[in-house]
């Protein structure tokens, strides 16, 4: 038994070495020169003496460097405008193989002298930041949020290529600020002369929506206090919200009376001749009377989103929303017998008070603020 389990794990063993060295070797002979490199350099730092590693490792090499060497040249020619942004991949992915091999024992065995292109990737960012910092100025040039968008990324890469790079981080600054889109949002509150409503357990959830939205960093969403307080200014958009028409507490109160039965029932038992007994089987019947309280509450909601600078009304759109509360019970006269058991349960309930208007006002919004969530996300996911 010991034996057979040693022949297994030996098994084992055998296979993931055939896959270690085997992937690497698959590498190179599907062209992929790059990552067979980095393959057989993370085989030999675990394996030093694999000698297929190693063969891998010799040949994709040179291979690997030759062909990058060939797109840095390319990209020169191909694309002139962004030629040092090209220049810093392939230049990291040349100083990736030297970093890899020299940090493998068994991969510098095979390869003594990795070449190291730290200084050309050093000058390549420095050009790069200069190609991404331009196009940032040229897009910026426009004046428009749209293209103030494109100059920000442009500006955050530049950095990235070299960091404080010129006056990149004020330029990173002016694009962001040119890029928001505002937007004041007015809710206007819920008038109503037979009730006293709020709305604001409704907008609280609206208000979460604007922040959700503003996971996009170039949205922002303001109250007239919060405007007042950034000194906003002019705003992109205008958004509002408001009731427009509802109805809270329209109550119907409903009777229904039936008559019912059931057939099969024992009603008795005879004694026979013999002395046995047989149960006697009839049919039962009862007088139902059921009353339902329904008391429905309805509304529709307004959204309005108005272009404060062209003044167009971008979209306007109206939410229905229907909430009813009920309450049954009911009584019946007869043989309980014929009643089903959800028609005495019905009986055994008492009649009971609507829930107050508040809560009903909530609940008829429910499905109104589905909808006017999914309305809003969906707009601003173009912005």
């Amino acid at each position: 038994m010991k034996s057979r389990l040693n022949i297994v794990v030996l098994a084992v063993v055998w296979m993931a070495c055939m896959y270690g060295c085997g992937s690497a070797q698959k590498l190179y002979e599907q062209g992929d020169y790059y990552q067979a490199v980095l393959k057989s350099a993370d085989k030999l730092r675990k394996n030093p003496d694999h000698a297929k590693t190693q063969d891998a490792l010799r040949r994709a090499y040179p291979m690997a460097v030759e062909a990058l060497l060939s797109q840095v040249d390319r990209a020169k020619v191909a694309n002139p405008q962004f030629q040092n942004t090209e220049e810093v991949y392939l230049y990291e992915k040349l100083n990736r193989m030297y970093d890899e091999i020299k940090r493998s024992p068994g991969a510098l065995r095979v390869i003594p002298e990795p070449m190291s292109y730290h200084q050309q990737l050093a000058d390549a960012k420095l050009g790069a930041a200069e190609e991404q910092y331009t196009e940032g100025m040229r897009e910026l040039s426009y004046g428009q949020r749209s293209h103030a968008k494109i100059a920000y990324g442009y500006f955050q890469m530049a950095n990235k290529y070299v960091p404080g790079y010129r006056d990149v981080v004020r330029r990173i600054e002016e694009a962001y600020n040119m890029s928001i889109l505002t937007v004041l949002y007015v809710l206007q509150p819920v008038q109503s002369e037979a009730y006293q409503l709020s709305g604001d357990f409704f907008y609280d959830q609206v208000v979460k929506v604007f922040r959700q939205i503003e996971s996009n960093e170039f949205i922002r969403f303001y109250n007239a206090t919060e405007a007042e307080r950034v000194n906003l200014g002019q705003p992109h958009h205008l958004l509002k919200v408001n009731f427009v028409d509802f109805r809270v507490g329209d109550t119907h109160t409903l009777e229904r009376v039936e008559q019912v039965q059931r057939d099969s029932v024992i009603v008795g038992s005879v004694t026979l001749d013999d002395g046995t007994t047989k149960d006697v089987y009839n049919t039962v019947s009862a007088k139902l009377s059921i009353r339902r309280m329904e008391v429905r509450s309805s509304g529709r909601l307004r959204l309005e989103v108005q272009d404060e600078y062209t003044n167009v009304t971008l979209d306007k759109e109206d939410f229905n929303g229907e909430f009813v509360w009920y309450n049954e019970w009911g009584s019946f006269n007869g043989d309980e017998r014929a009643l089903s058991q959800e028609q005495l349960n019905i009986c055994n309930h008492k009649m009971i008070m609507p829930p107050p208007a508040q809560d009903l006002f909530v609940e008829f919004t429910k499905p109104i603020y589905d909808q006017l969530r999914t309305r809003l996300v969906r707009f601003y996911d173009d912005y």
